[in-house]
């Protein structure tokens, strides 16, 4: 027999509502600080790029850490779906009993109306698709820049990382794609 009544339970729910909303802003300084490592990385390298050679055949395993942060991306975009699902759900609960409320513009309701793909103003959504999609064209730039250097010293044998590279990038790009789709916020309960 459940013997928890209702106001014993607020205490848990809005902890628990705290601790997401805490994890998710340290979600966003992490893929803020690898984005910060993959650009520097990207202008480190592209710095030294007429002293490549150097690296002969190795200059083919230059893009692979960029497909490690976009994987790792991919993760952290899931993470941040996840956890604003929690969030709505929990503030949704929190806020049912108070009266006269608009609950589209209080909260994280308001922050994912206002900043998420799937609701934000048709420029807010724009500059999302230009940034996630900048980044995309950057890295499969310099994904094909490396390549066609590395091929210099592989020749026909480029043609093998560049299977493996689009190989891994099938799975990131899925993963991107179904983490993009758990952040529709007409899809949380």
């Amino acid at each position: 027999m459940n013997t928890t009544t209702e106001p014993d339970r607020l205490p848990a729910l809005i902890a628990v509502y705290q601790s997401d909303r805490a994890d998710r802003a340290t979600t966003l300084n992490v893929g803020l600080a690898t984005m910060g490592v993959a650009a520097t990385y990207l202008v480190g390298t592209i710095a030294f790029y007429d002293k490549l050679d150097l690296l002969g055949w190795a200059i083919a395993l230059l893009p692979f850490p960029l497909i490690c942060v976009a994987a790792f991306h991919s993760q952290l975009l899931n993470l941040a779906a996840v956890r604003a699902r929690s969030i709505l759900t929990l503030e949704r609960r929190l806020l049912a009993d108070v009266p006269d409320l608009d609950r589209d513009r209080v909260g994280t309701t308001a922050t994912e109306r206002a900043t998420n793909v799937h609701t934000a103003p048709r420029p807010h959504r724009v500059a999302a698709l230009i940034a996630y999609g900048g980044v995309s064209a950057v890295h499969l730039a310099y994904i094909a820049l490396m390549l066609v250097k590395a091929a210099q010293h592989l020749h026909g044998w480029v043609a093998v990382p560049a299977v493996v590279y689009a190989a891994l990038l099938v799975p990131v790009g899925a993963a991107w794609r179904h983490s993009a789709r758990a952040l529709d916020f007409d899809r949380v309960p």
